[in-house]
């Protein structure tokens, strides 16, 4: 990639993180119900376009692109949570739950 193109992808992320933020993030809290974690989720899909740009080109709807980005981004985080909390009990040991050393009579 030369010089020129990453200066162009770049301006283009920063034109679309201008334009669009706003409605990214709105999207993405939308799906979230969780503004930290919609931010963050919209935050990594403007990092994943000045990875993604520069091999691909830039979109040609560069907002739904990363409205895209995000909201998959945001569905991953929601089912791994989903899993973790269903799971999580599995792997701590409950406290009131008695030991092996509970069970055996004196």
């Amino acid at each position: 990639m030369s010089h020129a193109d990453a200066l162009r992808v770049a301006a283009a992320v920063a034109d679309a993180h201008r334009r669009e933020w706003a409605f990214v993030l709105a999207a993405t809290v939308r799906v979230t119900r969780d503004l930290d974690r919609a931010e963050e989720c919209a935050q990594e899909a403007f990092a994943a376009a000045l990875t993604e740009w520069p091999r691909k080109g830039v979109p040609s709807s560069p907002g739904a692109w990363l409205t895209t980005t995000a909201r998959r981004r945001a569905l991953n985080v929601i089912r791994h949570l989903g899993v973790e909390t269903r799971h999580l009990s599995l792997l701590v040991e409950d406290a009131v739950a008695p030991g092996p050393e509970d069970l055996l009579e004196d």
